[in-house]
């Protein structure tokens, strides 16, 4: 049986203090809480959304919140245990960004009537920290190896401009051929018809890629295994953007590729802007959430 509650926009529940300078001034609200109860504990779940005000809100330019705890009313523990190796990614953050960061919890109970939340929320102000913002020079004349720059190789983090032939050479590294699907379904048992199915399905996986490169097109391969590199911008020589019509990625962490399409050719002395997350440039802060009424 499903029971879906509706949307509640929530008091403001947490106070940070923290070492932030005055100028720097943030505070942290629930803005809407969204409870999907259902039977069957795989689904359903209950999101709390977080806004960021205040004077400082407008310099933090990433955010992460890691729970700690989360329990009802009734006494259930609500976290999700998270699996991954790594802490997760921080996300871009914006003060006009629609909808907020977001809790992902478990289902309370039915019996429920409210929650409670302890946690950190890390934020990102590169302001904070010079270091924090590089402007690589006409990157685009060391074609198919990493940028040298010293806060990149402090970081752990790898950013090599690549040419349209070595891009796709990259690309398709990192596919199987059809002969070793067809290899590896035989080994396992698959009958034609299911190798078959296995190789248009990858087929319609790579195209899902995006479109080839073009000259307008600027292509990267990054390595961020620390998940430290927080954006990567184009600017012209002088610093002033240069806007991007839609980019592409695919891979992770460990190894990515980054494809952005710009309206025109762009320059040789085009210039890369990498703001990357550095010790200074962050501000942890308490997450206290109590007595948040569920809807």
């Amino acid at each position: 049986m499903f029971l879906r509650r509706g949307r509640a926009i929530a008091p403001l529940m947490l106070l940070l203090a923290s070492p932030l300078r005055a100028a720097d001034d943030v505070k942290v609200t629930t803005a809407n809480v969204e409870d999907q109860r259902v039977s069957d504990e795989r689904f359903g779940g209950l999101t709390i959304e977080l806004q960021l005000t205040g004077a400082g809100a407008a310099d933090v330019k990433a955010i992460r919140v890691k729970v700690k705890s989360a329990k009802d009313d009734a006494g259930t523990n609500l976290s999700k245990p998270d699996k991954e190796e790594k802490p997760r990614d921080f996300e871009e953050f914006s003060k006009d960004r629609h909808p907020g960061p977001e809790i992902r919890l478990s289902n309370p109970r039915r019996d429920a009537s409210s929650i409670e939340v302890t946690g950190d929320v890390e934020l990102f102000i590169p302001a904070r920290d010079p270091s924090a913002k590089q402007k690589i020079d006409r990157f685009l004349s060391q074609l198919d190896k990493p940028l040298s720059n010293a806060a990149l190789k402090s970081a752990k983090v790898e950013i090599t401009p690549l040419s349209a032939k070595e891009y796709k050479a990259r690309q398709a590294s990192g596919r199987p051929t059809k002969e070793q699907i067809a290899e590896e379904g035989k080994k396992h048992g698959a009958s034609e018809k299911e190798i078959q199915e296995a190789i248009a399905l990858m087929d319609a996986l790579t195209s899902l890629g995006g479109e080839e490169p073009s000259e307008n097109s600027i292509l990267l391969e990054t390595k961020d295994p620390d998940g430290k590199l927080i954006s990567v911008e184009l600017a012209h020589a002088d610093g002033s953007d240069l806007h991007s019509q839609g980019r592409s990625s695919n891979g992770g962490r460990e190894l990515k590729t980054v494809k952005i399409d710009l309206a025109e050719k762009p320059p040789a002395d085009a210039a890369l802007l990498v703001t990357l997350r550095t010790s200074k440039s962050l501000v942890t802060v308490p997450l206290t959430l109590k007595e948040v009424v569920l809807p």
